[in-house]
């Protein structure tokens, strides 16, 4: 449509279009983009009104206690199996790092300091089925470029991993050098998929996004506990680092979140034993 054609009703029919197939937090990124597309032209002088005005979005987005996560015992149970797992690494050094399921895909080996035992978030890549490619890109927001400090186990993955390299299978894919524009510094960047760290042990290739949640099913199903996707494994990075008593702020960080709100709110999960543990801290401080 021309953008002057466009009215609130056309705004509207797009998100209840997307109501039945889409979850709440896509749609209301839908809502945003909109906006601030429809709000640009008219700054622009492309258009005299806004036609988002008075268009909401209403479908809520995910509740914090819809969003699974795996208790100490489960997580215990998930490794037990996992380890038999060709993608074992990539699912335990989410369980050590956080980092989101295109992070870790996208990730390279000049972004592993060894010395310095540090790990930095730059760049994601994921595998868009429908157009039959694989796409690079920035991390989700400006706050999502981090390093992180490697926790030996971390440190250990990544090592074992990088010893084995000479005696891993390449497919022809690796010769690719991928482009995209960097969020940060709006200059052309570059993903070498040779560099890659994680490759699929069969193909030579990365393994696609979707392939993670089918094979971790399969592991829910052999170790007996509720089936999850991927992003569950940085949920359980969260909510094991606060049971730590990692500082808010800090565990912000370590996740690249803008808020902290979104740290507390969506990542990070109470557990039964939690409460249990902050009961006892409780009465070990009580005054007689």
């Amino acid at each position: 449509m021309l953008l002057s054609d466009v009215k609130p009703m056309h705004c509207k029919k797009v998100l209840l279009s997307m109501d039945a197939d889409y979850a709440g937090s896509t749609i209301r990124q839908t809502y945003i983009t909109m906006g601030t597309l429809l709000k640009a032209a008219k700054m622009n002088d492309l258009i005299y009104k806004h036609p988002m005005d008075g268009v909401r979005c209403t479908k809520p987005v995910r509740a914090p206690d819809d969003i699974h996560f795996l208790t100490r015992d489960e997580q215990i149970r998930f490794l037990e199996v996992a380890k038999r797992s060709h993608n074992y690494n990539q699912y335990a050094l989410i369980l050590e790092t956080g980092l989101r399921t295109g992070e870790m895909i996208g990730l390279t080996w000049d972004a592993i300091d060894f010395q310095n035992r540090t790990l930095t978030v730059n760049k994601t890549l994921e595998y868009r089925h429908k157009q039959h490619f694989w796409r690079p890109g920035s991390p989700k927001t400006q706050q999502s470029y981090r390093t992180i400090p490697l926790t030996d186990r971390a440190y250990e993955i990544l090592k074992e991993i990088k010893d084995k390299l000479p005696w891993q299978k390449e497919s022809p894919l690796l010769s690719q050098t991928l482009e995209y524009i960097d969020r940060r510094t709006g200059a052309i960047s570059r993903l070498v998929m040779r560099d890659l760290v994680f490759i699929n042990w069969r193909t030579g290739e990365p393994a696609k996004n979707s392939s993670y949640d089918t094979h971790l099913y399969k592991l829910c199903d052999e170790a007996g506990i509720e089936k999850f996707c991927m992003h569950a494994l940085r949920h359980t990075y969260a909510t094991r680092a606060n049971e730590s008593g990692v500082q808010p702020k800090v565990l912000q960080k370590l996740l690249g979140h803008a808020s902290i709100k979104t740290t507390m709110d969506r990542d990070v999960h109470v557990t039964s034993e939690s409460l249990d543990q902050a009961v006892r801290q409780f009465e070990s401080g009580r005054v007689s």
